[in-house]
């Protein structure tokens, strides 16, 4: 789309892309959340650090054309503050979590359980995380139910 402005007579027309401005705004977003994402994980607690970086690298980042996609988080930038073994179990930690994504968005979605249920339910189901990861779970599990 192309735009033309006149603001007078004698003023010359400036003509801009707005896509390519967009397109660079969209960039900046998109680097901007992936740096948040790095610099909240890199001081956080395991769990959280590592369910931040996952969900990031499997859901979040995913969105727009995979060309326009930001690179993935490595997870190996936990590795100053915590071991291998440790940074794995965090993972299928994370992976069960998410794995219960579905079921507690459904279950919300359907009003078989209210938000402080579902909250409840995975609180119980996955103890260790903050409540944004949990309330993350929960916002995945509700687009996934949608389809």
């Amino acid at each position: 789309m192309i735009l033309h402005n006149k603001t007078s007579a004698h003023d010359a027309i400036v003509v801009r892309s707005p896509a390519t401005m967009e397109e660079k705004d969209i960039h900046r977003q998109r680097s901007a959340a992936r740096a948040k994402v790095k610099t909240e994980a890199l001081s956080a607690k395991l769990l959280d650090a590592a369910f931040a970086i996952t969900y990031y690298n499997d859901f979040s980042r995913r969105f727009g054309p995979p060309a326009e996609r930001p690179p993935p988080i490595d997870l190996g930038v936990l590795g100053d503050r915590f071991s291998k073994g440790e940074i794995n179990d965090a993972i299928r930690l994370v992976s069960e979590l998410l794995k219960d994504a579905y079921q507690a968005g459904d279950d919300l979605r359907e009003r078989r359980l209210t938000h402080t249920e579902a909250v409840d339910r995975l609180r119980q189901g996955h103890p260790g995380f903050s409540d944004k990861c949990y309330e993350e779970t929960i916002s995945k599990g509700l687009f996934e139910s949608l389809w």
